[in-house]
């Protein structure tokens, strides 16, 4: 008795059921008669019988024609068995009638050789539908819909597998190992529509001309052939799925309208060799969404835009007025009144700090998604143009070069812009305003009157920066408009990459790379052009990579170090050095003689300020694009760590959702990015303060015993600054440099060590990661799921990830990310897969 067995093991993607089969059986072959049909008058059947059919057991199959893609798992993990539904009987296909003439005229009796070979075996599963005894009518059909049984996990029960489980899975594991994904994995996209191309250019809006309106048929021509296919892209985009289109009609083959071919040819062969036939000419069109965070949108942009020209003619009207009259006159500190004191002092370099942090905002995002937007053009891109491309992490001065070498305008324009807008704007607008008289001449008279003016040079070189930046900013914008992203909804994290590499076969790709350096990526990968396709990274095999683009990148610009810069030794220590120095420096240039460098040239200091901040911005940036992964490297991470993306949050967002991440680190660098722009406008008020003046008046104090209100309301002779404002704004300079010292010491002291194989900057980088995760099953069928969908997926399947080494699908050790457990945690410098070969292993690592 054959048993019907409906097994399944939990833990991994289903796979799609076969059909159930219906019973089909026959005893003679007087049901298999060519006048057996609905149109027969005198139909003859033949009569089932319970006990005598021919009973064909039906396995699960690994390897098919129409789908070689089945699960593979490694024996440590759960697999995703087909629904097999054990006892199906297969149905007997009736004879093929020949479309020779012989075949018209073949009896019953030629074809005995196909009687159907008796079997006593039953399936217990056909009980159900058999007749009741004495019945003399057919059999009720056996029901096509089976119940859906529950998952079972094997790895709930104690002892092992048998050896038929193991054999199942180490055939999956050699399909991976041949580089045939299983599980769903690389299944591809298949147009979910098909549209003639008269019917797309009826249904277009655009008319047809008066004389061609009397054509029957639309002459053939390149111009018509790309408006086709300009309509077929604007259809695929509005119906947003994947279409196929039927660009030109088989040729009629009037030779399929002869009479009955001779006996003994072929007629397929006499047509072909009479008149070959033309197959239709069809081409798929995938849609291709645009969505852009608000900071890259035009109203942003323009706004940004509008905000640059109104800022310099502002700029060019207050020195135009400075010309003819002083903006401000006065005698002592305490004559200008709290407002107009804070309105001097304050705000110009409040508005050229948030001038530069609304463009930070826009070049932050273009930078982020430089490389989608390479993928998505016609033909794909290089994957040193696209997916093995860093613009994040590069230095800031150099990031505009390297732009320019790839042609990548919209990033070069915009980190130019935002150099100007970030340092050399606060750094002219806080030195264009200038108090008069000469600092010695207000030295010998405390009492004399003094004005504050606009400097010339420096007001038309403040002109003229945002006019450039106007400029650049239309350039950007018309470089946004006419490209398209073609993104959904925001990528984050690494699920986001992840649901968008299972489409196709690209993890292929990156086989034997888990512990690659970026160096061997980009050798391996410089011949290979990429695509975004329906939210989906696809290999773009069709336009093959010339020999000029491939020696266009020889090096790669990524470094080979796995710790960024900035939490290494030789770029944390100077930095904190710096801050020190700078510490150091305040006293001396507003208390020694040292003073008049401030004096000849008061932009220094807020240059210093600058680079500060510019310097404090790459520490926050490798904070940002290592926390997740360093997380993961704990192990035991929970699901929402894999929709982590600290780098795709605007300024002062980051440091919110660190406190309620409790993600420490993350939030005292967030903090500190904030605090560290007003580190630049208070030091830009100290330039022009002179410290002796601070000095004599403490002394004089002291001398006469002073009450404590009437000593802070004072003025400092040589400025517009009081006893109280100097105090306050040099206790809170103070503050800021020692807290970013102290919080850079820490961030180096606790993350100076490399948990990672290398630096995660690159779309390829991260793909390396996950290429044999077991993992990747979870995100089949997720391409256009929004970052909330996604966390909400993994979240309730209650996985918890880590980054180390682990079992992959073709049940060989990798070094990546993946569900847990995993086998070891990553220890940098060894290679666990060598576990064997100590002598591979550098000595220091023992």
């Amino acid at each position: 008795m054959a048993y019907n067995s409906n097994l399944q093991i939990a833990g991994a993607p289903q796979f799609n059921r076969q059909p159930a089969q219906c019973l089909n059986h026959k005893v003679s072959d007087l049901s298999n008669s060519p006048y057996n049909d609905e149109t027969s008058t005198a139909r003859l059947k033949g009569r089932e019988s319970l006990v005598s059919l021919q009973s064909s057991y039906e396995s699960p199959r690994l390897d098919t024609a129409s789908d070689d893609r089945t699960g593979g798992l490694g024996s440590s993990w759960s697999v995703p068995f087909i629904q097999s539904g054990g006892g199906r009987y297969q149905p007997v296909s009736p004879p093929s009638r020949s479309t020779s003439t012989y075949g018209r005229f073949k009896s019953f009796r030629g074809r005995a050789q196909d009687t159907i070979r008796e079997d006593e075996t039953i399936d217990m599963s056909l009980l159900g539908a058999a007749a009741p005894p004495g019945r003399s009518g057919s059999y009720e059909p056996v029901s096509r819909e089976e119940p859906i049984e529950p998952a079972i996990d094997l790895t709930t029960f104690s002892g092992f597998m048998g050896p038929q489980d193991q054999g199942f899975l180490r055939s999956l594991q050699e399909q991976e190992a041949k580089g045939k994904l299983t599980g769903g994995l690389g299944e591809g996209m298949k147009p979910e529509a098909t549209i003639k191309g008269d019917q797309l250019m009826a249904s277009s809006p655009l008319k047809r001309s008066f004389t061609r309106s009397f054509s029957l048929r639309r002459a053939p021509s390149s111009r018509s052939r790309a408006g086709l296919k300009e309509l077929g892209q604007s259809e695929a985009n509005r119906r947003g799925e994947v279409i196929k289109v039927v660009m030109e009609e088989p040729d009629v083959d009037l030779s399929s309208m002869v009479g009955p071919s001779a006996i003994g040819l072929d007629p397929n062969k006499i047509r072909q060799s009479m008149l070959p036939a033309h197959e239709s000419k069809t081409e798929v069109f995938y849609p291709q969404p645009n969505w852009k965070p608000f900071s890259m949108r035009w109203p942003y942009i323009t706004g940004l835009i509008l905000l640059s020209v109104g800022l310099a003619i502002t700029q060019e009207l207050l020195y135009q007025q400075s010309t003819r009259e002083p903006l401000v006159t006065f005698q002592r500190a305490t004559d200008l009144g709290p407002s107009l004191y804070f309105t001097l002092k304050f705000v110009p370099t409040i508005i050229t700090v948030t001038y530069g942090v609304l463009w930070q905002h826009t070049d932050f995002e273009v930078k982020r998604l430089e490389a989608f937007y390479q993928l998505s053009k016609e033909g794909g891109a290089l994957a040193a143009e696209s997916i093995n491309v860093d613009y994040v992490t590069l230095f800031n001065f150099a990031r505009p070069f390297q732009a320019l070498r790839r042609k990548h305008y919209a990033v070069a324009t915009s980190s130019i812009a935002t150099l100007l807008a970030v340092s050399l704007v606060p750094t002219l607008g806080s030195s264009a305003l200038v108090v008069g008289p000469d600092q010695a001449i207000r030295l010998q008279d405390p009492n004399v009157e003094k004005t504050i003016t606009i400097n010339s040079v420096l007001s038309r070189l403040l002109t003229s920066t945002f006019m450039v930046i106007s400029i650049l900013g239309c350039v950007l914008l018309y470089q946004i408009s006419i490209r398209r992203s073609g993104l959904l909804s925001d990528v984050k994290g690494i699920s986001g990459l992840a649901s968008m590499a299972v489409v196709s076969h690209i993890m292929m790709d990156f086989k034997d790379m888990d512990v690659a350096k970026p160096k061997d990526i980009h050798h391996k990968l410089k011949n290979r052009r990429y695509a975004l396709r329906n939210s989906s990274l696809v290999p773009e095999d069709a336009t093959p990579v010339s020999s000029l683009e491939s020696n266009r990148y020889k090096d790669t610009h990524l470094p080979e170090n796995p710790h960024p810069l900035m939490l290494r030794a030789e770029g944390c220590m100077p930095f904190i050095i710096g801050i020190l120095l700078f510490i150091g420096f305040l006293p001396v240039f507003l208390f020694t003689p040292a003073s008049v460098i401030t004096q000849k040239a008061p932009w220094v200091i807020t240059a210093l300020a600058v680079c500060i901040k510019l310097t404090w911005g790459s520490l926050e940036t490798a904070i940002r694009m290592m926390e997740p992964y360093y997380i993961l490297s704990k192990r035991h991470a929970p699901a929402k760590t894999l929709t982590l993306d600290y780098t795709a949050m605007p300024f002062a967002v980051v440091a919110a959702h660190a406190f309620f991440n409790r993600h420490w680190t993350v939030f005292f660098v967030g903090w500190g990015s904030i605090m560290v722009e007003a580190l630049t406008i208070f030091v830009t008020s100290l330039a022009s303060v002179e410290g002796k003046d601070f000095i004599n008046i403490l002394i004089d104090a002291e001398e006469h015993m002073e009450e404590g209100d009437e000593f802070l309301q004072k003025g400092l002779g040589s400025g517009s600054e009081t006893v109280l404002s100097f105090s306050v704004t040099l206790i809170l300079t103070a503050l800021i440099l020692l807290y970013l010292c102290v919080v850079a010491t820490t961030v180096f002291i606790r993350r100076r060590h490399p948990f990672l194989p290398r630096q995660p900057n690159t779309i390829a980088s991260v793909l390396c990661f996950i290429h044999q995760s077991k993992m990747l099953y979870d995100f089949v069928g997720t391409a256009k799921f929004t970052n909330a969908q996604m966390r909400r997926r993994l979240e309730s399947l209650g996985k918890t990830y880590g980054l180390g080494w682990f079992d992959g699908r073709d049940g060989q050790t990798h070094c990546g990310i993946d569900e847990e457990e995993l086998t070891l945690n990553y220890k940098h410098g060894v290679d666990y897969s060598q576990g064997n070969k100590p002598w591979l292993t550098e000595w220091q690592l023992f």
